[in-house]
């Protein structure tokens, strides 16, 4: 949707957050909600609140390893001498920090943050993380970059990442969850220190996404413009934890007279865990060339990633209790790990547990390798001064392996354990083709895309050596050192066709008035499943509707003040996975047998969702504020519950009729002095279903209760300066009363965390770079927090092994030299 810019000025933002620890969550017990709003410190002032909230249903109670616990998100502001525009949001504090950070309102419930609004985020962190200043985003992640896949979590007003129309570089990512079967996640797309903008609709996504998991919003990702000069920079991040961030960006500038501009980025992180052993190392890189011709251009993008990555164990309530907050897997010690899982063994005492529970509680290793690649080429047209167009092509792939050790199936070789190992395997191939037209006070726009997918996963079991006979195998492969797979289960293979279309028009009925309507049809074909001898599940599931409508309305009364309103209709394809996966999707194939999927596929209807946002910001001399509201209606969720155990997780997998969502965003924004500036804002979002889950004949009584996994209130507080070439930041960020099961008996803890940052600029002089120097500590207090909480699914009531912590206090210290 094309839209107009609006006088909207770049606001500081906000933080990262990690979650309170399960300080106190014992299921029939009122919890006391204490909200901590920020404390600011760092001489940039002082800002302290706190507040009661009654209601919680209950409350679990987290003794172990620590202090009472509760955590904020830090973010980076920065404004300078103009007026800001916040829109109010529900922010996740990255984990990152403090940094600078703005976001501008470009149409109605449209939002844009460009590359001088990233230029404060740190580096190495993933691409998701960046979003934290988006109006109803919550983002958390385990390790402190976010490079654990598996346990990094994104929702944008209660929908989740998989649920949002994500593009990069033009090219549809779909399903971005962990293990998808149908897209990229865009952790392992491109560097984001090169990202040039993110264009962000957190309401719904415009009809020109492409996507096919578009419930929610959308995001479109670019990297930075090409330019004519060469310019190159490097920067170096060394942090705890022996973390080394290694990042170059570089330009050549246009080669010869008519020659093309070309951009590669390149980076490379290496760091222990946080606790426990280790490692998590990430290379990725993109390139982008751009053939300028007479009619328009010629655009080639390639991305490609290697991860491999030692993950966090999965805790429960129960376990932080009883094992404290460092409960974490048992590598490198295999002769610990091997004796507790030894099978005369299981009753013996291992301190809180048997050592048969504990051994099931906590494996040896867990982790995963990913390897993403995407492949692209864009041609730019002009046919006439008023019609121009795109045509692209583009391929992806993804490839990963998803480990832990497994003591539920022993080695062969004796070991009471093996190594297994879940094996997705995605290959995407599409094309995408726009038209825009002006026409008098109308911009036209018009768009096909089409799309081939090929999955398909696996899960394989390798044996692991008697004690003392050989080296473990490592979670991060190889995995045949002793022998190919002695056990396979669940092989399956999918093909999916997604195609869509889309027809808008904006019409400029006065200066100040914008009206836009549109629609998009979309047809989603997905045939595949259980190819071996286990039988998982296999069938056919399509969705089709030629006609979802959007409407929107953009009105300016003034220069000071924007309104608008946003209403639309989304329909996605079903989502999927294969059975016994690993996480939370809801998918029609994770059901047990073939007689279940039947029966399922037989009630289930494709999701269908409308979405209605309104807003207004209003900017005085040094106060701006932002309001909005938004609502959503929900029909024909699937929704999964997860029960058994991380080794043999099994997904109840069942439809829910209707389910709403209503919240509302309040921001302020104050220029305290020409060098400093204050936000405060507060979000609401509510969820509720409107009917009790069913199974069979088992009815879970979850009407009126809140969506688990997302919090209901997020209050952020952020304090920057910027004194000639130094820059300083503190942010506080607090998620409160968030639903941890479907019946909501238990609740997570509240997070609250600080981040902060101090940076100095030397400028550069002669032929010396401009140099940069960089400090970031996030979780200043150090507090116990939850990240996640539901890595593995939601159960429908009391405890699960389905959450993490976040990172402990994390130092950053970073140089960087512009030429």
């Amino acid at each position: 949707m094309t839209s107009r810019k609006i006088k909207s000025q770049p606001f500081g933002h906000f933080p990262t957050s990690n979650m309170d620890p399960c300080k106190r969550l014992s299921p029939g017990t009122f919890t006391r909600l204490g909200v901590h709003l920020p404390a600011l410190l760092l001489g940039l002032g002082a800002h302290a609140v706190q507040a009661q909230d009654a209601n919680a249903a209950s409350t679990v109670s987290v003794a172990g390893d620590a202090s009472p616990q509760g955590q904020t998100v830090p973010v980076d502001n920065h404004a300078k001498d103009s007026p800001v525009t916040l829109k109010g949001v529900d922010v996740v504090a990255s984990p990152s920090g403090a940094g600078m950070a703005a976001i501008q309102l470009v149409g109605p419930n449209e939002y844009v943050l460009n590359r001088s609004d990233l230029d404060g985020a740190l580096s190495g962190n993933n691409a998701l993380a960046l979003l934290k200043n988006v109006p109803g985003a919550s983002y958390t992640a385990t390790d402190s970059l976010g490079l654990d896949i598996s346990a990094t979590s994104l929702f944008v007003r209660g929908f989740r990442m998989n649920e949002m129309g994500v593009v990069f570089e033009g090219v549809p990512l779909n399903d971005n969850g962990f293990l998808s079967m149908t897209g990229t996640s865009a952790v392992n797309v491109g560097v984001p220190d090169a990202i040039g903008s993110i264009d962000i609709t957190p309401g719904t996504a415009r009809e020109s996404v492409f996507s096919s998991s578009a419930n929610g919003g959308g995001l479109v990702y670019s990297l930075a413009n090409l330019k004519d000069t060469p310019s190159a920079e490097i920067s170096q991040t060394y942090g705890s934890n022996k973390t080394l961030v290694t990042t170059f960006s570089g330009q050549t500038g246009k080669l010869g007279a008519n020659g093309p501009e070309v951009l590669v980025d390149l980076q490379y992180i290496s760091a222990n865990k946080y606790q426990t052993g280790g490692t998590q190392d990430f290379l990725r890189g993109d390139l982008k060339a751009k053939q300028d011709v007479s009619w328009g251009d010629f655009t080639l993008f390639v991305s490609a990633s290697h991860a491999a990555v030692w993950g966090y164990n999965n805790l429960s309530f129960d376990m932080i209790r009883k094992l404290g907050w460092n409960a974490d897997i048992w590598y490198p010690d295999y002769a610990r790990a091997y004796q507790m899982a030894l099978p005369e063994n299981a009753n013996a005492s291992c301190g809180a547990y048997t050592c048969g529970q504990l051994s099931a509680l906590i494996p040896y290793d867990t982790g995963q390798t990913t390897n993403d690649s995407i492949e692209t080429i864009a041609h730019h047209f002009r046919l006439s001064s008023s019609l121009t167009g795109s045509v692209q092509l583009y391929g992806a792939q993804s490839k990963t392996s998803a480990s832990l050790a497994d003591p539920t199936t022993p080695s062969p070789s004796g070991a009471p354990f093996s190594e297994q190992v879940q094996r997705p395997r995605v290959n995407r191939l599409g094309g995408t083709l726009n038209f825009t037209y002006n026409v008098g006070d109308h911009v036209i726009s018009a768009g096909l895309w089409k799309e081939n997918t090929r999955s398909a996963a696996t899960t394989s079991w390798y044996d692991e050596p008697l004690l003392g006979e050989g080296e473990p195998l490592k979670t991060t492969g190889p995995y045949d050192v002793y022998g190919p797979a002695f056990q396979t289960a669940n092989a399956s293979n999918w093909r999916i066709r997604s195609q869509q279309f889309y027809l808008h028009d904006d019409y400029a009925i006065t200066d100040k008035l914008t009206l836009g309507v549109g629609f998009k049809g979309v047809d989603f074909s997905t045939t595949g499943g259980g190819i071996g001898p286990d039988q998982a599940p296999f069938g056919t599931l399509r969705v089709k509707n030629n006609f979802l409508p959007h409407v929107s309305l953009f009105w300016s009364p003034s220069t000071q003040t924007d309104v608008f309103v946003d209403i639309a209709e989304t329909e996605n394809g079903y989502r999927v996975a294969q059975r016994g996966n690993i996480g939370y999707t809801a998918s029609a194939w994770t059901v047990s047998n073939q007689e279940e999927f039947d029966r399922v596929a037989q009630s289930i209807r494709p999701e269908k969702d409308w979405n209605l946002t309104a807003g207004a910001t209003h900017r005085f001399d040094n106060l701006t504020l932002t309001y909005d509201a938004f609502y959503s209606v929900i029909r024909d969720r699937l929704l999964s519950a997860a029960v058994g155990s991380q080794f043999a997780q099994i997904n109840t997998v069942g439809l829910m009729p209707r389910m709403h969502i209503f919240g509302a965003d309040l921001g302020l924004t104050a220029d305290l002095s020409n060098h400093i500036q204050f936000y405060q804002g507060l979000a609401v979002a509510r969820s509720f279903y409107d009917n009790n889950f069913v199974v069979d004949d088992t009815i879970f009584p979850i009407k009126g209760k809140a969506q688990p996994g997302y919090p209901i209130v997020s209050v952020v507080s952020d304090l920057s300066a910027k004194f000639q070439s130094w820059r300083f930041g503190a942010t506080s960020t607090e998620y409160l009363r968030q639903p941890f099961s479907y019946e909501n008996d238990i609740y997570v803890p509240n997070f609250w965390q600080i981040n902060t940052y101090a940076s100095y600029t030397l400028k550069s002089r002669g032929a010396m770079p401009e140099w940069s120097f960089r400090l970031d500590v996030s979780n200043l207090f150090d507090r116990k927090n939850i990240g996640t909480s539901t890595i593995a699914g939601s159960p429908f009531s009391g405890d699960y092994q389905t959450l993490q912590r976040s990172a402990p206090r994390q130092l950053m210290f970073t140089v960087s030299a512009k030429y």
